[in-house]
């Protein structure tokens, strides 16, 4: 079975008074999904992570990272922000694979450096918690993580030194 790198991003931006999920519709499968796409091989999931969030929203993004264990004092080499989740997501054939093959999805929670995406050509959306609500609001799969995330958000704004606003 063909494996592909892929990065996805809960994005989350203050828009008003409150912060929000960023979904971009995906038109092949007909739904709002969270930011993201292949990594490339010049570049490490989390690079493309704020890659894909900045091309399909035009947004800026900062990562936040998700609870891990530190490095110890004086390690010599570069950290690489880890992924929240790291999932295999089955996939049919795409514009990259003409098989059916599996994407190995680094899923990412960022903050947005503002609330005001730039024109792409991917339709997008902020949804609130309460809008995961709908049935089409976000795709199935993604819910629960969205929520878990929006559970969270105060202690992921509060504690992470680059938030916007």
């Amino acid at each position: 079975m063909i494996k592909e790198a892929t990065a996805t991003v809960f994005v989350f931006g203050l828009v008003g008074e409150g912060y929000c999920l960023g979904l971009v519709f995906h038109p092949r499968l007909g739904v709002w999904i969270p930011p993201g796409g292949h990594v490339e091989p010049d570049e490490t999931a989390a690079e493309a992570a704020v890659r894909e969030v900045a091309e399909e929203t035009g947004l800026s993004a900062t990562l936040v990272p998700p609870p891990h264990e530190k490095f110890p004092d004086g390690y010599p080499h570069t950290p690489v922000p880890p992924p929240w989740w790291t999932v295999q997501i089955p996939v049919g054939p795409d514009r990259h694979t003409a098989a059916d093959h599996v994407h190995i999805d680094h899923q990412f929670v960022a903050l947005a450096g503002s609330g005001t995406p730039s024109a792409t050509d991917h339709p997008f959306v902020w949804r609130t918690e309460a809008d995961l609500s709908a049935p089409d609001a976000i795709i199935a799969d993604a819910r629960g993580q969205a929520t878990l995330l929006f559970a969270r958000l105060p202690e992921l704004v509060g504690s992470h030194p680059g938030r916007p606003g």
